[in-house]
């Protein structure tokens, strides 16, 4: 499992509060695996965390510049997106074809503490950051081009890299949200890192997640969280709501609809194991008889 703790939200969202980047990050990482305990979620038998792997990453965006995909502009580092979708050997956004030219997602992909300026540093408007340069009040590691931070895509790459030296990878997984421009940028950067044309075998894709029928934001003051949700129901059942829905599409929970439906199956199953315990004390008692 990676762990983003350096991304443009989470630097913004730190300065807000006058605490370290590292400090918030890790403060809602804790509570991430808490609940995942309290769920009965195993912990990943390896996590990454991106400040971990800075050097790597440097290195990583080093031999993607020596193969000849990026490019550095002001301190910055940029893959060249034209140069990687010249039609022979690699092809850009395998998983969204119809959203590469999306300019929209792009712009949401790079951060929001991308400035225009920024983006006037590139060869094209549709490349994008695989190093930042740091502006004051930034996090920032040494470089071969200056004082910067990792972009977010490159993370993902870098940090798979090191714990899987073979590729192809066969599943990589995620939100729906995540395949285009993550994991479209992920897929690139990796090939053209390996100079290969296929990096994942398999991609899994989850749905959203909704609260009583509409996509949980915080702008629709619909925000919920597993605490809450377990403070009203068990484990088991928060648990029989998630299997009651296929993984690839959108989960609604609902207190009306959607969650009394699982509690339901949960006592169900509990009845049944209940019975069958009875049945085998039974069976115990005769053969001793």
């Amino acid at each position: 499992m990676n762990i983003t703790d350096i991304e443009d939200k989470i630097i913004r969202k730190a300065n807000e509060q006058g605490k370290s980047f590292a400090e918030l990050s890790r403060h809602f990482e804790t509570e991430f695996f808490d609940d995942m305990k309290r769920l009965n979620v195993e912990l990943p038998d390896v996590i990454t965390r991106v400040s971990e792997f800075v050097p790597e990453i440097v290195k990583f965006i080093q031999k993607i510049i020596e193969n000849g995909y990026a490019y550095e502009a002001n301190g910055s580092v940029y893959f060249n997106v034209a140069k990687y979708n010249d039609g022979t050997k690699h092809k850009y956004a395998k998983l969204e074809p119809t959203s590469a030219m999306d300019q929209e997602k792009l712009l949401e992909g790079e951060g929001v503490l991308t400035t225009d300026l920024e983006s006037s540093e590139k060869l094209n408007k549709f490349d994008f950051a695989l190093w930042k340069n740091s502006k004051p009040g930034e996090p920032s590691w040494p470089s071969p081009w200056g004082q910067g931070r990792p972009g977010w895509h490159i993370e993902c790459s870098c940090m798979a890299a090191e714990y899987f030296k073979e590729w192809p990878i066969d599943i990589h997984s995620g939100g729906v949200d995540l395949r285009f421009p993550h994991h479209d940028n992920e897929i690139a950067q990796s090939e053209a890192y390996y100079e290969c044309d296929q990096w994942i075998n398999y991609f899994l894709h989850t749905g959203h997640l909704h609260i009583e029928g509409l996509k949980m934001s915080k702008s629709l003051k619909n925000f919920i969280t597993i605490n809450h949700i377990l403070s009203e129901y068990n484990a088991r059942q928060v648990r029989m709501l998630f299997l009651l829905h296929n993984w690839d599409t959108k989960m609604n929970y609902s207190t009306e609809k959607s969650m009394p439906e699982a509690v339901a199956k949960e006592r169900q199953f509990t009845e049944f194991f209940k019975n069958v315990k009875a049945i085998i004390r039974s069976c115990n008692v005769k053969d001793t008889e």
